[in-house]
């Protein structure tokens, strides 16, 4: 199979370039080894909804990136801001109560209703299903004399593509640990891929649904601050303004210590730390859900594992030569030169790449 582009990875920067390449009349064929679309854009949605969920991945858009709320707005998605009326608590130790804080501040924050997902539906929906293959776990990339050959797991079966531009919309760590590096960069990029931290690939996302945000009635803002843990940071994840009400969670416990109790027991844990703060409200979740990044093969190695969750920044001084010669662009979130991990990062980048591509 010939196509002129192939992207692999469908995230947001993958979907993304697919939407633009589209819109420029430009062949392409996307693969994505897993068996929806997203990435790091995952939800749990809810079991009485297919098209309301809450956000196991990334959740905010932040006033100053404009080029992701452009997307959005392009797309007709509806935005709301994130919920911050009311106070905060805060958990000092184990033993002592919760203090309770005046004012959550004024920290400007948008959500997408009914879930990031929607904007990952968006951008499918503007897309010939035909151009995008499910379950193609690339196994081998290699660069041929006149073409990029790409080698994919399907079933119980191997297929085999060949382009003359490639698109990689995957974090530099998952390209080095998928995408055979030693079969086309030279050491320096290699060294560089490996390098580079995926951005919160090591982290677990905790989310508890309710059928009333009780918080709310209290004047809390759903925020709360903990120095014991598990969980260290929550804040209020309903799927719209006033309606599916949720909490969720950072897990700020390493993944090696966390990775040592069952599921079952940090999610336990995790709502009990609600219940510190919330009293028995907190048992009246409908339903906990605990997504772990760190276990996540596409989207985490043992170094971010292992590793403290920090920007990522990647060194592109040097490559121009090489990466014009291969016909190959970066794409994933990590690469932006501008918010680099975030989902601005991801539009930053593809649009960056896409101004390379058109000219060679």
């Amino acid at each position: 199979m010939r196509k002129p582009v192939v992207i692999i990875g469908g995230g947001l920067a993958g979907l993304y370039a697919a939407y633009n390449l589209k819109k420029r009349n430009i062949p392409f064929l996307l693969l994505e080894a897993k068996a929806s679309l997203g990435g790091r854009i995952a939800s749990h949605y809810l079991p009485t909804s297919n098209t309301i969920s809450h956000d196991l991945g990334p959740t905010w858009i932040f006033p100053h990136q404009l080029n992701i709320q452009q997307l959005v707005t392009n797309l007709n998605i509806p935005v709301f801001e994130q919920y911050t009326q009311g106070d905060v608590l805060y958990q000092a130790s184990h033993t002592a109560p919760a203090q309770q804080i005046a004012g959550a501040g004024e920290m400007q924050l948008f959500r997408i209703q009914n879930g990031m997902n929607e904007l990952i539906s968006a951008l499918y929906q503007q897309l010939d299903p035909n151009t995008v293959k499910l379950e193609r776990a690339v196994s081998e990339v290699k660069k041929l004399s006149d073409c990029w050959r790409i080698s994919a797991n399907y079933q119980e079966s191997r297929q085999h593509y060949t382009c003359d531009q490639l698109l990689l919309a995957l974090p530099p760590r998952m390209i080095s640990q998928h995408l055979t590096p030693h079969l086309w960069a030279d050491n320096v990029l290699t060294q560089r891929l490996a390098s580079v931290p995926t951005w919160m690939a090591g982290q677990a996302k905790f989310v508890a649904t309710f059928e009333h945000a009780f918080w709310r009635d209290k004047n809390l803002s759903g925020q709360c601050f903990s120095r014991v843990g598990p969980l260290v940071e929550i804040h209020d994840a309903s799927a719209s303004d006033h309606a599916h009400p949720a909490l969720f969670g950072f897990i700020g416990v390493p993944y090696l210590q966390r990775s040592q109790v069952t599921r079952e027991q940090l999610t336990q844990a995790c709502l009990d730390q609600l219940g510190y703060f919330y009293g028995e409200q907190a048992y009246t979740a409908t339903h906990c859900t605990l997504k772990d990044w760190a276990e996540d093969e596409f989207v985490a190695n043992k170094d971010d594992q292992l590793g403290v969750s920090q920007h990522p920044e990647f060194n592109f001084s040097g490559l121009g030569e090489q990466l014009k010669q291969l016909k190959v662009h970066f794409v994933g979130s990590e690469f932006a030169k501008q918010e680099a991990g975030y989902l601005e990062g991801a539009i930053n980048a593809v649009d960056s790449a896409l101004a390379n591509l058109i000219n060679t």
